[in-house]
Order: C-alpha cells, then structure tokens, then sequence
C-alpha cells in the first residue's frame, strides 16, 4: 500500500482504505472517497502560497516562456491557439494518485511564477494559464459561460486540496489567478493577433491588471522563503483578490506611503 500521510491507498484495489480525516465536513460524500469523487476532473496545478525564491516580474515570467524549450512565449497564430487549448492537458500520476498537469508543471520551481499586480494582487502563474486553457476549452467546445465554467472547476479543486493538500487548499492567490487567466483567454487573447503569445500575456497583465514589483506588494516582506507545507498564511475562498488597495486587510503598498520612493526609482 502507498502512505499518503493522511490515510492508506491500495493499488491493487484502487480505493483508500481508511476513512478521510475530514470526512465530517463532507457528509454528502463517502468517507471513503478522493477529490471528491472526481479524480477525472480534478487535479492541483501545485499551487501554494508565494515563496519568495519564486517570486518576480511579468518580465521575468514572460523570459521563462520565450527561453523555454520549445519556445511558446513566441507563438503566434494556430500554434498560439494549440498551446492555449494544451495548457490544461494532464496525465495521471501514479506518485499523487491523481491527473495532474503536463505543460504549467515547468514554471512551477521557476523565478516569476508568482507576479504581483495593483488590481489582481498576487498571481500564480501556473493556476493562471491552466484555468485559461480551462476557459478556453470550454468556448471552443460551446459552453455558453466558459470563464464561470472554469472558476467552477477552481473552487471545486480548492475543496478538493482542503481534503488531500490542506498546504495549498484556499491559498489567497489561487481563485483569483483562476479568475483572471479565464479572463484573459476570453476576452483578450486572439491567436490572429500579430503579437506573440508572450506579448498578449505581457499585455494583460501589464495594461489590465498593472503588473509592478512584487517589493512593491505590503506583504512582499512577510513572505515564506520556503514551502512548508502548512497551511497558507492567508487563506481566501473568493475569486476577489487580496493585498490590494481597498483589501479589508490591505496595509498600504510601499510605493503608496507619503514620500516613498518606488522600488528602482532613483
């Protein structure tokens, strides 16, 4: 049988062989279930609160795309469409026991996966392109609300990880980058545009959700520098993003104190 910290599963059988620990708060499930009895659709694009060796700019992200190895950050056109609709692809993991991503997995444990933004707050870079790809999916296969189908499937997941990854269930940053990567593959990204795949995304972040220095976030200097699996310093069960201006718990932003200079400015 493989451990998985919370309970046994038995391969040769495919089920749990214990009850879930939180079995009580999900009455309408078995006890004896996983991701909510939804392994198919259900999966962790990894996503945990910001560490700082993680953190960085929109510049920094967009240099991971275009130094990546097949170079995405350049596509434009139908390679541009294909690498959108690819973003959410999965193969099953037999080390998680569960579908988990085949393309954001690279940015995972990469300088600018997470970015921070006056009007989004923090992004996880990963959880942003999955849930475009999520999104987009959805329109090209019809549905009439792709950016509410795939928020959909966010919360369902973060209800998932608050059963077998408690360390990254809720995390403030997650539904919020779900919410504005659907956003930004339905209503701002367009595979005809002469600009790269890079360029639209540097767009978007830039221009709609005035990406700036993550010195500049109010809690940049209360970050983790390193994942300990324990439950996010914040959690936020909203696609409403937090550490930004009018945040119930927003503490006012380096470059938003009288007098202060902004992070670079000489």
């Amino acid at each position: 049988m493989y451990y998985y910290g919370a309970r046994y599963y038995d391969p040769r059988i495919s089920i749990f062989v214990s009850v879930d620990p939180l079995a009580e708060k999900y009455s309408n499930y078995t006890p004896y279930n996983y991701t909510l009895n939804n392994p198919v659709n259900l999966i962790d694009p990894d996503g945990r609160e910001p560490i700082k060796p993680y953190v960085g700019t929109v510049g920094n992200f967009i240099s991971l795309l275009n130094n990546s190895p097949s170079k995405v950050g350049g596509y434009t056109g139908s390679k541009a469409k294909q690498y959108m609709l690819d973003l959410s692809k999965t193969e099953w993991s037999w080390s998680q026991m569960r579908p988990m991503p085949t393309q954001t997995g690279y940015f995972n444990m990469k300088k600018g996966r997470y970015i921070y933004t006056k009007k989004g707050g923090w992004l996880d870079m990963t959880h942003f392109l999955f849930y475009a790809s999520k999104a987009y999916n959805y329109r090209e296969n019809g549905v009439s609300n792709p950016i509410g189908k795939a928020l959909q499937d966010g919360y369902k997941q973060e209800a998932s990880d608050a059963l077998v990854a408690t360390h990254s269930a809720y995390s403030y940053e997650d539904l919020p980058s779900d919410y504005y990567g659907a956003d930004f593959a339905i209503n701002y990204f367009h595979p005809d545009c002469e600009e790269t795949f890079g360029e639209q995304l540097q767009g978007y972040l830039t221009n709609m959700l005035d990406a700036t220095l993550p010195e500049n976030a109010p809690n940049f200097d209360a970050l983790p520098t390193a994942d300990n699996r324990e439950t996010p310093t914040r959690t936020n069960n909203t696609r409403k993003p937090v550490y930004i201006k009018g945040d119930k718990g927003h503490v006012k932003t380096k470059e938003e104190i009288p007098g202060r200079k902004k992070v670079g400015e000489l």
